[in-house]
């Protein structure tokens, strides 16, 4: 009798041991998979410098400041990526790390300043659609987003000058 429970305990650890390995591969290639799709990412700079930003009468401006790590901010690129033939006559984008990057975070603490908020945050991603703040990135804010980038546009006179911060004095410069 003994002899038959040790084989059905075997074979369930067995059993077990084979589908916890199938998960781990699994997870793995998903992985594996998703860092190919994020280095797809097309004409998205995630580096941009203080002297990149210019004010076009014809776009509006989002910046977006984000961690090397965040993955909330790698699905706002893959998003960013994803809608960029549609939407990308509407405006310039401007990436500024701010994990790694102290200059990039004054930067942001001088939006901050201009739009009321708090600075020296670090939350991320963060990003700014003309004159409109988003914190954080959940496939839910998807239209919200493009809804943001059109209504922007079509009003883009109103939307608050930022040109202040290319007086900004970092030590990139």
């Amino acid at each position: 009798m003994r002899h038959k429970y040790l084989k059905i305990i075997l074979l369930v650890a067995g059993v077990l041991v084979f589908t916890v390995l199938a998960v781990i591969v699994c997870l793995v290639i998903m992985k594996n998979k998703q860092q190919a799709t994020y280095a797809q990412t097309v004409n998205v700079n995630r580096y941009s410098k203080l002297e990149d930003i210019h004010f076009d009468d014809d776009k509006i401006n989002i910046y977006l400041f984000w961690g090397d790590g965040c993955q909330h901010c790698e699905d706002l690129f893959l998003y960013l990526s994803e809608i960029w033939d549609d939407y990308s006559q509407y405006f310039n984008l401007y990436s500024f790390e701010i994990w790694q990057n102290k200059d990039n975070q004054e930067i942001m603490d001088y939006f901050m300043e201009q739009l009321d908020q708090p600075t020296g945050q670090q939350s991320t991603p963060t990003f700014i659609i003309g004159d409109e703040l988003f914190q954080g990135f959940r496939e839910s804010d998807k239209e919200k987003i493009t809804e943001t980038i059109t209504s922007k546009y079509e009003d883009r006179a109103s939307v608050m000058d930022f040109s202040g911060v290319l007086n900004i004095n970092t030590d990139d410069q």
